[in-house]
C-alpha cells in the first residue's frame, strides 16, 4: 500500500459511504487493511453505476461513460487520474482488478441508459444477475477470490434487486419504470400510476413480491456458496448479503413502514452483525 493523501479517500468516503446503506454499515466492521481499498472500489461502482439514472441527458451519460471507460484503461499511478481512481492504486488494489473486469462497470452503465423495462419476471433475473455479478467479482478480486457460477447467478441477481427495492424507501418512487411489465400487468397498474398516493396498495404488492422473489435468490446463492481459494477472501461480501437479507426481512413486515420512511440500521442490527461474524470465526 502507498502513504496517499486524505484526499483521494475522503472522497471515496463521500461517495461510497451513503447514509444509511449497506456499506455505510458494513464498513464499520471491516479491518484496516481491507477499508482503504473497500471504500475505494464501492466509490467507483457507486460512481459509474449511478449515471444512467442521473437526471442528464442522454448525450451527457454517454459522453461521461465514454470518458470513464477512457480512464480506467490510461496509467493508474498518474496524478491526473480521477480520484477514486487514484485512490485504488494508492491502497495497492489496483494491480488486483484488471481492466476487462473494470470496464464491465461501464457496460453495465451503458446497458441501462434508456433501457426498456424487463418483460417478466426472468428477464429481470437475468439482468440483475449480470450486473450483480460485476460488483460481486470485482470485490473478490481484491483477494484473488472467485465464486461457483450458480452461486454468482442467484447472489448478484439478489443484490442487485435489493438495491432497486431499496431505491423505494422514503417514499421515492422514480424507480418504478424499472419493474417487470409481467408485474405491472398483474396488478392491472403503470409504472406512472404508481407514483401516485392512489396505487399505494398496489405498490405495497409489488415490493412484497420482489421482496419474496429476492429473498429466494439469497437463499438459493447462498445454500450453495463456494468461494475459492479460501472463503475468508468473502468475508464482507457475506457480512452484506446477511444484511441486505436481513433487511428484506423486515421490509416484508412492514412494507407500508418501509416506503414512508428512510431505512436506518441500528444497535440490534450491529448486535446481528458482530454474532454472524463471530459465526464465521472472523472476529
Amino acid at each position: 500500500m502507498v502513504d496517499g493523501s486524505p484526499v483521494e479517500f475522503d472522497h471515496c468516503r463521500e461517495l461510497a459511504l451513503l447514509p444509511g446503506s449497506v456499506f455505510e454499515f458494513t464498513s464499520r466492521f471491516l479491518p484496516a487493511g481491507k477499508l482503504e481499498p473497500l471504500l475505494a472500489l464501492y466509490a467507483l461502482m457507486q460512481t459509474i453505476g449511478s449515471i444512467p439514472y442521473g437526471p442528464a441527458d442522454d448525450s451527457v451519460k454517454w459522453a461521461k461513460l465514454k470518458w470513464w471507460s477512457e480512464e480506467i484503461v490510461a496509467d493508474p499511478g498518474e496524478s491526473l487520474r480521477h480520484p477514486v481512481l487514484r485512490a485504488l492504486w494508492l491502497s495497492g488494489s489496483r494491480e488486483n482488478l484488471g481492466n476487462a473486469l473494470l470496464l464491465r462497470l461501464v457496460g453495465d452503465a451503458i446497458s441501462q441508459i434508456d433501457a426498456a423495462p424487463d418483460g417478466d419476471e426472468n428477464a429481470m433475473f437475468e439482468r440483475q444477475a449480470e450486473m450483480g455479478a460485476t460488483e460481486i467479482q470485482l470485490e473478490l478480486a481484491l483477494d484473488d477470490a472467485e465464486i461457483a457460477p450458480q452461486s454468482l447467478n442467484f447472489l448478484g441477481a439478489a443484490t442487485s434487486s435489493f438495491r432497486l427495492i431499496s431505491s423505494f424507501s422514503g417514499n421515492q418512487l422514480s424507480q418504478t419504470a424499472r419493474l417487470p411489465l409481467s408485474m405491472l400487468a398483474k396488478f392491472n397498474v403503470s409504472a406512472s400510476q404508481l407514483q401516485q398516493a392512489a396505487y399505494r396498495v398496489e405498490l405495497t404488492q409489488i415490493i412484497s413480491q420482489l421482496a419474496e422473489n429476492t429473498r429466494d435468490w439469497f437463499s438459493k446463492g447462498i445454500s450453495a456458496l463456494n468461494i475459492e481459494p479460501d472463503s475468508s477472501a468473502g468475508t464482507h461480501l457475506q457480512l452484506r448479503w446477511a444484511m441486505e437479507n436481513r433487511r428484506l426481512n423486515a421490509i416484508l413486515k412492514d412494507v407500508n413502514g418501509f416506503l414512508e420512511t428512510v431505512q436506518r440500521f441500528g444497535p440490534a442490527d450491529a448486535w446481528f452483525a458482530w454474532r454472524f461474524l463471530r459465526k464465521l470465526n472472523r472476529i
